[in-house]
């Protein structure tokens, strides 16, 4: 094989990669049937996972919901990190928490508007959560089929 024959192979192998996506499901989460759906991340490092509920009718997410648990099942909520007392032990751990749980409430926001997963964007800072969420959500698409 010629240099420049393997060469025009690796672009070709390149291309097709890049337009094909990075994995995951390709399906968009509103082209499903009417119905409920149920996703779960796999577990990070540290153990942590995502869930998400979606209800599909005519074509469209109508309801949602998503929530990031840690590997001892505590809920990322209005609570995480807030210590046994109800205050938080590191005020700056606390901040971050909670930023995160508000992007996760503004994934689903988008994800409700648009349907599609794909178009729901990243908020900086949180992109564990974004990761967990398309992860959760591709499950779910995958165990519809």
């Amino acid at each position: 094989m010629r240099k420049c024959d393997a060469g025009l192979m690796l672009a070709g192998l390149v291309g097709t990669l890049v337009l094909s996506g990075c994995g995951g499901s390709s399906a968009v989460a509103s082209s499903l049937p009417d119905g409920d759906y149920s996703g779960q991340s796999e577990a990070e490092s540290d153990g942590s996972y995502g869930v998400v509920n979606f209800t599909v009718s005519s074509g469209s997410v109508t309801a949602a919901d998503f929530v990031i648990y840690d590997a001892d099942g505590t809920a990322h909520d209005e609570n995480y990190g807030l210590g046994s007392d109800g205050k938080p032990a590191d005020q700056q751990f606390y901040q971050r928490a909670q930023n995160a749980v508000a992007a996760e409430k503004q994934y689903v926001s988008e994800f409700e508007e648009t349907g599609d997963q794909s178009q729901v964007e990243s908020v900086a800072g949180a992109s564990l959560s974004y990761r967990l969420f398309r992860a959760a959500v591709d499950d779910a698409i995958t165990n519809a089929s």
